[in-house]
C-alpha cells in the first residue's frame, strides 16, 4: 500500500489530523506497534512530519520523521515527557505585563525549554497599557541583559505587532504562555481570517480562562505556520538536571568555571562566583531567582 507524507496539525482524543502537500486534511489513527516502546507520553505532536497509509478514508500513521526541534515538558503529575510541538523555528513566549501578572519564573522555564529543544525564543509582552513605562522597563530588563528579543503589544499601541508578524513569515512558530495573556487575540490581530476563540481573565482570581483546549497549527501564508497552544499553568522541565541546568542560563554559565568547588550548585556554597556576580549586579536577580526556583524543584 502506498505511503504518503504530511504534517500533524491537530491531535484530539486519539485522532491525528494531517496536512498533506496538496493542502488537504486527512484524519488518521496511529499504528500501535510503532510506538510500543516510545518514551513520549503523547507519542506524536503537532508539527511532526509523518508517513501514513490511507484505508477507507481513514489514515494510519506508520512513521514519524526525526525532529529538528521540539518543545516539551514534564507532564503534570507523572514523570514522562510530553511533547507540545515539534519542528519549530520560534517559540513566542507570551506574557501579559498585568492581568494576569507577569510570571518571571515561568518565562525562565520556557526559555530553558527553548534552549533544550533547539528553538529560538522570542518574548512577547502583551497588555503593556496596563503598566507605567518604568514598570515595563523593569520587567524587560532581565531578558535584554541576555540578548533575548522582546516584542511589546497593547490595545492602544500595536506598532510592534508588524515586527512579530515578520518573524513568523517563512517559519513555523509556536505561541505559549498562561491563559488570558492574549495569545489568540494577538494571532487574530495579525491574521483576522484565523478567527480564533478568545476569552477574558477571571475577575476574582486574576487568572486566565482556557479557551484554546488543544494545540493546533494554522497556515498563515505559503511556508509559514503558527501553532496556538492551551494556557500553561505549570511547566515542569524535561531533560534537565542539577548537573546541566546552568548550561541553559547563559549569564550564569559565564561564571561557573570560576567557582571554588567544581560541584557548586550556586545556592549556598562558599566561594561561589555566581553569587558574587549576583551581588555585583552582573547577573540580574530575576534570572537568578528563576534558576534557583528550578534548582530547588529537583527532588
Amino acid at each position: 500500500m502506498e505511503q504518503t507524507t504530511g504534517t500533524i496539525i491537530r491531535r484530539t482524543k486519539g485522532f491525528y489530523y494531517i496536512l498533506t502537500p496538496e493542502k488537504n486534511i486527512v484524519e488518521c489513527k496511529i499504528k500501535g506497534k510503532l510506538f510500543k516502546d516510545s518514551r513520549y507520553n503523547n507519542q506524536s505532536a503537532v508539527g511532526d512530519k509523518v508517513k501514513y497509509i490511507l484505508e477507507n478514508d481513514l489514515g494510519l500513521i506508520t512513521e514519524i520523521y526525526p525532529r529538528t526541534s521540539f518543545l516539551s515538558r514534564n507532564r503534570v503529575g507523572i514523570e514522562v515527557e510530553q511533547v507540545i510541538a515539534a519542528n519549530i523555528d520560534n517559540l513566542i513566549i507570551t506574557s501579559a505585563i498585568n492581568k494576569p501578572a507577569i510570571r518571571h519564573n515561568l518565562i525562565c522555564r520556557m526559555l530553558t525549554a527553548a534552549f533544550v529543544g533547539n528553538i529560538k525564543p522570542i518574548i512577547l509582552i502583551t497588555k503593556t497599557d496596563l503598566a507605567s513605562k518604568t514598570e515595563l522597563q523593569e520587567a524587560l530588563k532581565p531578558y535584554q541583559d541576555i540578548d533575548i528579543e522582546v516584542i511589546c503589544s497593547s490595545i492602544i499601541d500595536d506598532c510592534d505587532i508588524s515586527n512579530l508578524k515578520n518573524k513568523l513569515i517563512n517559519n513555523t512558530s509556536v505561541l505559549a504562555g498562561q491563559s488570558g495573556v492574549g495569545k489568540s487575540s494577538v494571532l487574530n490581530l495579525m491574521f483576522p481570517d484565523l478567527n480564533l476563540k478568545v476569552g477574558a481573565v477571571n475577575k476574582k482570581t486574576a487568572k486566565g480562562i482556557h479557551t484554546t483546549t488543544f494545540a493546533s497549527m494554522h497556515e498563515i501564508s505559503e511556508s509559514s505556520y503558527v501553532i496556538d497552544t492551551p494556557g500553561i499553568r505549570e511547566f515542569g522541565l524535561w531533560g534537565i538536571s542539577r548537573d546541566n541546568l546552568c548550561e541553559y542560563f547563559p549569564r550564569i554559565k559565564n561564571f561557573v568555571s570560576c567557582c571554588k568547588h567544581r560541584n557548586c550548585r550556586h545556592i549556598t556554597e562558599p566561594g561561589c562566583k555566581v553569587k558574587e556576580a549576583l551581588q555585583s549586579s552582573e547577573i540580574h536577580p530575576v534570572l537568578y531567582a528563576g534558576y534557583q526556583a528550578i534548582m530547588e524543584s529537583f527532588s
